[in-house]
């Protein structure tokens, strides 16, 4: 295919997603539920019409309070709400309409919480898979064989899109639908739509059969909706930006980082860009207070759970200054007590890595103030941020994490949060559906290759949830190439919990599978090292989750 050809199929599929989302919009602005809130539709097509034209940077809170809400150009985020609090009733009635008027449309308009950028997915429900020979499918074109020896062309994706015209492989809608045809054409056709029924009816029922032949429903491999959602208790939020000398700081989660505060001694350490591994915001960590200080963190009466955010960029075996371990050594202090002991960055975590250590049950001091203390062995003592959360007394929140760049919501409530924690392998977005579960979103995404997640943890036993699907093998050009495809071991600390595991061979491709482990415990550094190691191709998985268990 000439390349004249590749761009004007580029640019063809380029605006048919764009008038697909434009009536998606549509849609939505036009339903009973938006037409009796016009504020909230205002802000609707304020943020989707300048992602749909390409103007993302536009999308900031002070650009929405000023140019949709009226705000004066003196707005400050810090004491004015008003675009958090209607973001939020946002996202409640986008949920309503799509479980009531909207539930036949076909893209579904998400915003995260903390971001305002919408994104416009595939509902899973509407998903369709051409298992053309002639093209990969765009699970087959993220997973290049580790054996070099996969003779498909190579095609690259950015962003979710492909940029070579084989994408044609998952449509997400017909192709003969147009922006003004956004709906499904049944009702033209009477016969087409009794002969479609029989099928579907007949094809349940042979799934059925499958799943019951295929997958037994166990406790240690649920294929159902998660368990109802863990209270987190509502409080306080305090992020501190160590270091960080504007008022504030937004990470890529949308959380916001005050601005240094609270503190006495040390001094400001600022460094210029540069890769810090294991974080997806690696700019939290290019500043820090250094020396012997201490913070006094003024927090209402309770229970809470504490994130302390190293990284160090000075030290290395690498370094000129003759760095590694050893280089800089310090004690940690809460309300007085040690929380840190002879605390060794490099030998935590590695040079040039985020090192989250994390606390639970965590209190001020009688007087209503945290205090935290940094005092040096070798070295000057640092901190890079610090996270003081609504806790659990005696149990850690959950961490559950997705292998996608966006938040997703379960059935239950749960919020599942981008993969963090992460070293090595990659993140690839999947167009295949995957059957088998009641939350198909889990499986929206995978992490895949040669990998580890450092999860933080606090002392005691925990339950770790990992989430698979084979949607490369048994799937498009792979689909006679299934079991034996992909095997690959897990551990947690060293020690096995996985030896030789087959998606494909246990479940069958494009279907769900769920593994469970108990009585995990932290290592020396208060971490679950999970390591994914192929042995046959990549290692891969969907979604991780981690909750504590109580004796």
């Amino acid at each position: 295919m000439s390349t004249e050809v590749k761009v004007a199929v580029s640019l063809e599929d380029s605006l048919e997603r764009n008038a697909a989302e434009r009536a998606a919009l549509q849609a939505v602005l036009d339903s009973k539920v938006f037409q009796a809130r016009p504020r909230l539709a205002s802000l609707l097509q304020y943020i989707c019409e300048r992602y749909i034209d390409g103007e993302m940077g536009a999308i900031k809170e002070y650009a929405i309070a000023t140019e949709v809400f009226g705000r004066q150009q003196s707005f400050d985020p810090a004491t004015d709400s008003i675009v958090r609090v209607e973001a939020f009733r946002l996202r409640k009635r986008l949920r309503e309409f799509y479980e009531g008027e909207g539930a036949d449309q076909r893209l579904e308009i998400v915003i995260a919480p903390g971001h305002y950028r919408p994104e416009f997915k595939e509902r899973m429900r509407f998903a369709r898979v051409e298992a053309l020979e002639e093209a990969p499918s765009p699970a087959a074109v993220l997973h290049y064989p580790a054996n070099g020896h996969d003779p498909r062309p190579a095609v690259h994706l950015h962003e979710g899109f492909a940029a070579d015209a084989d994408r044609r492989t998952v449509r997400a809608w017909d192709a003969e639908t147009t922006a003004g045809e956004y709906r499904h054409p049944w009702w033209r056709v009477p016969a087409i739509a009794a002969s479609t029924l029989v099928l579907l009816l007949t094809l349940g029922w042979i799934i059925l059969r499958m799943d019951r032949q295929r997958i037994p429903t166990t406790p240690e491999a649920p294929q159902v909706a998660h368990e109802a959602a863990t209270v987190i208790p509502a409080g306080p939020e305090i992020r501190i930006r160590c270091g960080y000398t504007r008022p504030m700081f937004k990470d890529d989660e949308g959380n916001v980082w005050l601005g240094d505060r609270f503190y006495s001694g040390g001094f400001v350490t600022e460094l210029p860009d540069q890769h810090i591994a294991g974080t997806r915001d690696p700019e939290l960590y290019l500043t820090a207070r250094s020396g012997v200080f201490s913070y006094k963190i003024p927090l209402a009466q309770g229970t809470y759970e504490m994130h302390l955010h190293f990284a160090e960029t000075t030290y290395s075996p690498e370094s000129t200054l003759g760095g590694g371990e050893n280089s800089r050594v310090f004690d940690v202090r809460l309300n007085g007590r040690p929380l840190l002991s002879q605390f060794d960055i490099v030998s935590d975590a590695g040079a040039n890595t985020a090192d989250v250590r994390v606390f639970r049950d965590v209190s001020p001091d009688k007087d209503g103030y945290l205090y935290l203390d940094f005092n040096g062995s070798l070295g000057l003592p640092m901190i890079n941020a610090i996270e003081i959360l609504p806790g659990l007394p005696r149990q850690l929140r959950p961490i559950r994490m997705v292998a996608q760049n966006s938040f997703y919501v379960d059935k239950s409530g749960n919020l599942w949060m981008p993969d963090a924690y992460f070293s090595s392998g990659r993140v690839g977005p999947d167009h295949v559906a995957v059957v088998g579960t009641a939350e198909p979103g889990l499986f929206a995404g995978e992490r895949y290759g040669n990998f580890a997640y450092a999860l933080p943890v606090d002392d005691g036993t925990y339950k770790l949830t990992l989430y698979f699907s084979e949607k490369y093998w048994g799937v498009g050009a792979a689909q006679n190439q299934a079991a034996g495809r992909r095997v690959f071991d897990i551990f947690c600390n060293g020690t096995a919990l996985a030896r030789r595991l087959d998606i494909a061979k246990e479940v069958g491709p494009r279907r769900a599978l769920v593994k469970v482990y108990h009585n995990l415990q932290p290592n020396a550094q208060g971490k679950l090292i999970v390591s994914f190691v192929p042995e046959v191709n990549y290692a891969s998985v969907d979604a991780v989750e981690v909750e504590q268990e109580q004796p």
